[in-house]
C-alpha cells in the first residue's frame, strides 16, 4: 500500500491562506458570550392527564416557544404529518418545515422560534391518543 499524496491547486489554497492571515493579524481571540432570547411562551408537558400546558398559545412572527417535560414519562411535540398518528391532529402553513423535539425524558426541553405567520397543531407522539394535541397561533408583526 503505497502513500497517497495530497494536492490541491494555489486557486483552492488562497483562501485558506487569507483567512489564516487575517487570525493572526486579528491578535488574540476574544471570547463572546451569546444570550438567547427569553422564550415568548413556557408550554409545560405533563402527565395526568397528558396534555400540554397551556395548549393554545398566540405569539409574533419570531418569537420562540420553549417545551419543558415537568411529567414523569417521555412525551414529544411536533407538527410533522409522518409522524401523526391522524394526519387531522397536525397542521402547519404552507412551505414551512415541520418542527420536532424528538423524545424528550423528564426535565428535558425543547425550543423553536416561529418565522412564518399562521396556525400550527402539533402533537405528543407518545399520547396523541390520548389527546395531547396542542396549537401555536402565529401573527405576523404588524397585525394587532
Amino acid at each position: 500500500m503505497g502513500v497517497r499524496a495530497f494536492s490541491f491547486s494555489a486557486k483552492r489554497a488562497l483562501p485558506i491562506i487569507a483567512a489564516i492571515a487575517a487570525l493572526a493579524v486579528a491578535g488574540p481571540m476574544q471570547s463572546v458570550t451569546v444570550v438567547a432570547d427569553e422564550p415568548a411562551v413556557i408550554v409545560k408537558m405533563r402527565d395526568m392527564p397528558p396534555s400540554f400546558d397551556p395548549s393554545q398559545v398566540t405569539i409574533n412572527v419570531g418569537d420562540t416557544i420553549k417545551w419543558e417535560n415537568t411529567g414523569n414519562s417521555v412525551h414529544h411535540a411536533t407538527d410533522d404529518h409522518e409522524m401523526a398518528i391522524k394526519g387531522d391532529d397536525v397542521k402547519s402553513p404552507p412551505g414551512t418545515e415541520a418542527f420536532d423535539s424528538g423524545f424528550m425524558r423528564p426535565g428535558e426541553s425543547f425550543t423553536h422560534t416561529f418565522t412564518t405567520p399562521g396556525i400550527y397543531k402539533y402533537v405528543c407522539v407518545a399520547h396523541e391518543a390520548s389527546g395531547m394535541i396542542g396549537e401555536v397561533i402565529v401573527k405576523a408583526r404588524n397585525a394587532s
